[in-house]
């Protein structure tokens, strides 16, 4: 077969020269012979030490990019550490102010996390994970929510005092102002204040304790505008909440305890 007989002609030629160049190299003629021959041989050997190199090349950037991404994912890690203990910070922060709150007796206490708050800018209602009963009281570390408006399997609903269903009695520290302050969907109303007798403007009322419903002692809103109107005795005077259940993850919920 004619391709079987030039195959093996091939190979028998290729071993002739490579132990004729063996011999050479053995002589002194052969040394020169070598020497003329290395160009070559480097010239053969070039793509060898290239693919030698390239594959060394893709090594070490294949152990680079993992070195990346554990690198990376270290970093990521420490950063979710960092933010969960900031979180956990913020939440022991207004645990405590909570527990400040607290102090007020006749009343037992107990923490609730914000579970959702209606779409609403202002959050006019939020859920609570707590079994709560309703017309409980609800208190953030700045002053008054609202209140527990319907349970359901230990969630609690919460009307905020910014539901025109609310009224809250109020009164300024260490002063016999009594007045009322009603919700208007994004800010507050006091009524019964005669304009002569209204507090200045940035004050800071709070909850008297009358009607038995809501603790004595608890902010509720700051004075942020003072307007007579002709022909009445009272003013128009609007406020704005001290609490901020916007933002808080955290609020308590006070239920009165009964008398014996």
């Amino acid at each position: 077969m004619p391709l079987r007989h030039t195959l093996w002609r091939l190979i028998a030629a290729i071993i002739l020269v490579s132990l004729a160049i063996l011999a050479l190299q053995r002589l002194p003629i052969g040394q020169q012979l070598n020497l003329g021959l290395t160009p070559l041989i480097t010239s053969l050997q070039a793509p060898s030490r290239w693919w030698h190199k390239t594959a060394l090349w893709l090594q070490e950037r294949s152990e680079l990019q993992s070195d990346l991404l554990r690198t990376r994912k270290a970093f990521e890690q420490q950063a979710a550490l960092i933010q969960q203990r900031k979180s956990l910070l913020e939440e022991n922060t207004q645990l405590r102010k909570l527990l400040h709150i607290a102090n007020v007796q006749g009343y037992t206490w107990q923490a609730a996390q914000v579970l959702g708050r209606s779409p609403d800018k202002k959050s006019q209602r939020l859920i609570l994970q707590a079994h709560a009963l309703p017309d409980d009281v609800v208190v953030s570390s700045d002053g008054l929510v609202g209140l527990v408006d319907a349970n359901r399997k230990n969630t609690s609903v919460v009307r905020t005092i910014l539901d025109a269903s609310l009224a809250v009695p109020v009164t300024l520290e260490s002063s016999p102002l009594a007045a009322l302050i009603r919700g208007q969907g994004d800010h507050l109303l006091v009524d019964f204040i005669p304009l002569e007798q209204a507090p200045a403007i940035g004050s800071i009322l709070q909850t008297s304790g009358a009607g038995g419903i809501f603790p004595p002692g608890i902010p509720v809103a700051h004075i942020t505008h003072i307007e007579a109107l002709p022909g009445r005795i009272f003013a128009r005077i609007e406020a704005e909440p001290t609490a901020h259940w916007q933002r808080e993850n955290w609020l308590a919920i006070a239920s009165r305890i009964p008398s014996p």
